[in-house]
């Protein structure tokens, strides 16, 4: 490999001393690298990874990682993560670990793994149905103003599980079991299984708790009104982005996606140390 592409966390990134760094050793060895900075999560703008990159560095975190991962899968490049800061679950090295790894890539010594991802999209009262996307790590289905209780009724592959009300729900893949799934007391799951976990966002009843699910099972998710006097609304969120919104009648449909992640691991820490190491921290 010899053609990278950097993707930093934000603008000020672009020009930081180690990124510079990082840039100008790729380039010493004979090799390509081109540097961008992530687009706000708000933009929803995609990353335009140039012809011929073999692989893509994230400078920045997991969350950089993650968005990077969802704004890239199309160009089908391997991504490598390098923290920018305190260890995380998915970046494999630190700005000391990278420039030994950049020699083993250059000589081809490297392996890919492919990480799951779930896609998702909504279908409106009338049937309209709105654009499929991806996501890495989860997504996410909460009470549009972030502080309302909605009630969400859930049917997996067509066959009515229960209804519930609370914040709202996360699907998450085993590589986002560590992300906002974890918050919510969802279960840690290997990255390399394949399986969608569906975790209840501060429920509001005794029984819900997090269900692992089939990968190849579809879930809908539809708003079932509590009041008759409030319109209740929801928000749906793809890796964090590409927010759509959901009203009574409208229907929320999960499921694996035909896409895959892949990353680049270097280092000899494999899943099991990084939750020994994240939870000494504690």
């Amino acid at each position: 490999m010899k053609n990278y592409l950097i993707v930093t966390k934000n603008e000020r990134e672009l020009k930081h001393p180690f990124t510079t760094e990082l840039k100008n050793y790729i380039e010493g060895k004979g090799g390509v690298a081109t540097v961008v900075a992530r687009p706000r999560d708000s933009s929803n703008l995609g990353i335009n990874v140039p012809e011929g990159v073999e692989a893509i560095f994230t400078v920045g975190g997991d969350g950089t990682l993650v968005r990077a991962a969802q704004m890239t899968f199309e160009s089908n490049a391997p991504l490598i993560g390098v923290n920018h800061g305190h260890l995380g679950y998915l970046c494999d090295l630190n700005e000391e670990s990278v420039f030994s790894a950049l020699d083993r890539m250059f000589a081809d010594e490297y392996e890919i793994e492919e990480r799951m991802m779930v896609s998702g999209y909504v279908v409106k009262a009338d049937g309209r149905k709105t654009q499929v996307q991806h996501s890495l790590n989860d997504i996410v289905v909460s009470a549009d103003d972030g502080k309302s209780v909605i009630r969400l009724t859930v049917y997996i592959n067509g066959e009515y599980l229960y209804s519930i009300q609370g914040d709202g729900m996360i699907f998450a893949t085993p590589t986002g079991s560590t992300a906002y799934n974890l918050s919510a007391n969802g279960p840690i799951v290997d990255p390399k299984t394949e399986a969608i976990l569906m975790t209840p966002i501060n429920p509001h009843t005794l029984n819900s708790r997090s269900i692992v699910l089939d990968s190849e099972d579809e879930i809908s998710i539809e708003i079932t009104p509590r009041r008759h006097s409030a319109v209740e609304a929801a928000t749906v969120l793809f890796d964090g982005s590409f927010p759509f919104n959901m009203v009574p009648g409208d229907k929320l449909v999960v499921h694996k996606s035909n896409r895959k992640t892949k990353m680049i691991f270097m280092s000899r820490m494999n899943f099991l140390e990084r939750m020994r190491n994240k939870m000494q921290e504690n």
